[in-house]
């Protein structure tokens, strides 16, 4: 009785926090909130993502293997997807985020995040990444359009939103559900 209890207790918890993600993601990025909670938003929308793609079969060959997400460039997430992710599981595996600077250490990543670099450098990452089942997410303006799959962006009404570059994604080997096609902004 005291084990049934407990797992709904669990579970009670489990979705507490599931519905304070979601109002977290339906505020709006504004002067009035700070920086933080933007990328609160953005990381909550990172495991959001990962619900609506299929990687190729072969990329989890380990069921013990992590689901890693780095972050390259600038770290504008600073502790946010640590916390984050040292509590929910992305694909029924622990998450591990790394922050890197070194373009070889990208390899072994299911899920990159590039902040802002030099024109140079994110030219190198993207050809390191280009066609690998690597989702590869950004929030740095026009990168959709040179190649990044998902491209956080802020409207007039200071709401986060995001825009998709549909032929990268399938370029890429993953394969986007229609539903998250049908919520971002597509962009040839």
């Amino acid at each position: 009785m005291l084990t049934k209890i407990k797992s709904i207790h669990l579970s009670k918890k489990r979705l507490c926090f599931i519905w304070v993600i979601i109002i977290i993601s339906s505020f709006e990025s504004s002067p009035l909130y700070p920086e933080s909670l933007e990328y609160k938003i953005k990381a909550s929308y990172l495991e959001k993502f990962t619900r609506f793609i299929e990687w190729p079969s072969n990329t989890f060959e380990d069921h013990n293997n992590p689901f890693i997400i780095t972050v390259i460039g600038k770290n504008p997430f600073k502790n946010i997807l640590d916390i984050m992710y040292s509590k929910i599981k992305i694909m029924n595996r622990n998450a591990e985020t790394r922050y890197i600077s070194n373009i070889e250490e990208i390899n072994e990543t299911h899920l990159l995040f590039i902040s802002t670099v030099n024109k140079q450098r994110f030219n190198q990452i993207l050809s390191r990444v280009k066609n690998k089942p690597i989702l590869i997410v950004s929030d740095v303006k026009g990168y959709a359009k040179k190649g990044v799959h998902i491209n956080f962006y802020t409207t007039k009404s200071k709401t986060i939103r995001f825009e998709i570059n549909e032929t990268a994604v399938r370029e890429s080997g993953l394969k986007m559900s229609y539903l998250l096609l049908r919520l971002g902004k597509i962009i040839k």
